[in-house]
């Protein structure tokens, strides 16, 4: 059994929790399927950045049922610094990480993704299932 995880946008917290039984796909919300491999952008965001991790709080439960799954709010200050990092940096990241083409495709859509949230004025959510 696996984590499935899932970044998307929404125009609230409310629309947000849609997603909760049937993930962002099943709401028809804007996702990338990370398939548990990023689990806290803050982590990701802050090597990228080269900022401390103190700097991206961890996210937001919005809601969980305890058991199985859970909608949580990506902070507004994480979103807002991953969608600044550019493509040369991107890459960079990816040849010291020695990354493969999923994680680099992973990353990007969600760093693209981020962009989206910050250019609509959404948040950015994530989904996790068990």
């Amino acid at each position: 059994m696996g984590v499935l995880v899932d970044y998307f946008t929404a125009d609230s917290d409310e629309t947000a929790e849609r997603a909760m039984s049937y993930g962002p796909a099943g709401a028809k919300l804007p996702y990338v399927d990370c398939k548990g491999w990023i689990s806290e952008l803050g982590d990701l965001v802050a090597e990228l950045t080269g900022r401390d991790l103190s700097e991206f709080p961890e996210s937001r439960v919005l809601v969980d049922d305890g058991e199985a799954a859970g909608v949580y709010r990506v902070m507004p200050e994480t979103v807002t610094a991953f969608a600044g990092v550019d493509d040369a940096r991107l890459r960079e990241y990816a040849e010291d990480e020695l990354l493969d083409g999923y994680e680099i495709e992973r990353i990007t859509a969600v760093r693209d993704l981020a962009r989206q949230a910050v250019r609509l004025g959404h948040g950015m959510y994530r989904w996790m299932c068990v």
